[in-house]
């Protein structure tokens, strides 16, 4: 029997049982469901909706192709990606996953970059935000702001060796890529809509990528609870441990939690004593992003050719890389803090808000600057050919 025929006869037995256990446990899945909406709502809307609705934006207006232009000398030899990919990395390292598939997502679907890079961008830009890291984990769940910045620094690691290690995938086709990609960053911008337009469709794509991304964080939240009550979840921690996994119980059925859905494994790390392991299993659990974060990404990639089983293996390595970073910094690291930082321990909804918002304000006033600025310097030469600024 083919792997094909196989799949088709798996699948829809889990989904049965997956139904049945759904009926004999209504009132944990009840909950499991809440508290993934709660989640939600409290959390990923007021972090990523700014973030969502400006990406969209900027896409729609065509300022990539000015940050291709400026940053092509800079992440061609170090990524092998044109300059657009910068955009990727900026919206993606200061929102957070899953914007950095988005935008990939986006970019491929126009054609503005190829097949290859979207691999390749994709092996570093999907990454968590500061504000998960330091707020939710470090100062929120550790009630230490240092792992959250430990956590930061090691993801960042990760992120950049995993990005540089990707440049050699499919190597002989960067020659032809950094052609292709001048002759697109050529191009001028041209979008003729109205800004009002632009804004409205802005905002209904992000909403419709809000929901989808509840989908997903509900329906994890769900299959978490059922392998959890049904007892699977210990299984697979005894299976593991017999068989000489070095780190204890706790800490396996903390990385099994947080290998399908990061806020689970991360709190479930933050009840323990702080320690090397713990701080390090951490940060590779955030870096890998959970299997949730994965299929929201995969969601978002689906219209694009790109191929999963190399994403997967991308964020493997991104999680292997952090661990070697943490290995290397942790003895370097101090983690003696006297409290946290409040201002990224609020939790409320419109702190988040506030907080996002800003964040990304930020991010496209300096992208917009460097925009104008470039103009500025194209029409100066343009009139004083001979002169340089």
């Amino acid at each position: 029997m083919s792997g094909k025929k196989l799949l088709l006869i798996i699948i829809p037995l889990l989904v049965l049982i997956f139904n049945a256990l759904i009926i004999f446990n209504p009132s944990e899945v009840m909950l499991a469901a809440r508290g993934g909406a709660v989640l939600w709502f409290n959390s990923v809307v007021p972090s990523l909706l700014p973030f969502m609705i400006g990406t969209n934006m900027l896409l729609r207006l065509g300022v990539v192709n000015f940050i291709g232009i400026l940053l092509e000398p800079i992440m061609r030899p170090l990524f092998g990606v044109s300059g657009k990919g910068a955009f990727a990395l900026a919206m993606g390292a200061t929102s957070g996953y899953p914007i950095g598939a988005q935008v990939c997502a986006s970019l491929r679907e126009d054609a503005q970059i190829s097949q290859v890079e979207t691999q390749r961008l994709l092996s570093f830009v999907n990454n968590s935000g500061p504000l998960f890291m330091i707020g939710a984990i470090g100062a929120g769940m550790f009630d230490n702001e240092r792992v959250g910045y430990f956590i930061l620094v090691t993801n960042l690691i990760g992120a950049i060796l995993s990005g540089m290690l990707f440049k050699f995938y499919k190597r002989s086709d960067s020659k032809r890529e950094s052609r292709n990609s001048l002759r697109h960053a050529a191009t001028e911008l041209k979008n003729k809509e109205p800004f009002g337009k632009i804004l409205s469709e802005s905002i209904i794509k992000s909403l419709e990528s809000l929901m989808l991304i509840a989908g997903f964080i509900i329906l994890f939240s769900v299959i978490l609870k059922i392998l959890e009550v049904s007892g699977i979840i210990d299984v697979i921690v005894s299976l593991l441990y017999n068989i000489g996994l070095p780190i204890g119980k706790e800490l396996i059925s903390a990385a099994i939690y947080g290998f399908f859905e990061i806020t689970n494994g991360a709190s479930r790390l933050a009840t323990m004593e702080l320690s090397k392991n713990v701080v390090i299993l951490c940060a590779a659990l955030v870096s890998f992003g959970g299997m949730s974060i994965f299929s929201q990404s995969i969601a978002f990639l689906s219209k694009t050719d790109v191929k999963t089983s190399i994403f997967f293996v991308s964020k493997l390595l991104n999680a292997a890389l952090t661990v070697a970073a943490g290995i290397l910094i942790y003895p370097l690291w101090s983690f003696e803090t006297e409290r946290a930082v409040t201002v990224f321990a609020a939790t409320a909804p419109v702190t988040t808000l506030m907080l996002s918002t800003s964040i990304c304000a930020m991010a496209i006033m300096t992208i917009l600057v460097t925009v104008f600025a470039m103009k500025i310097k194209a029409i100066y030469k343009k009139r004083n050919p001979k002169k340089g600024l």
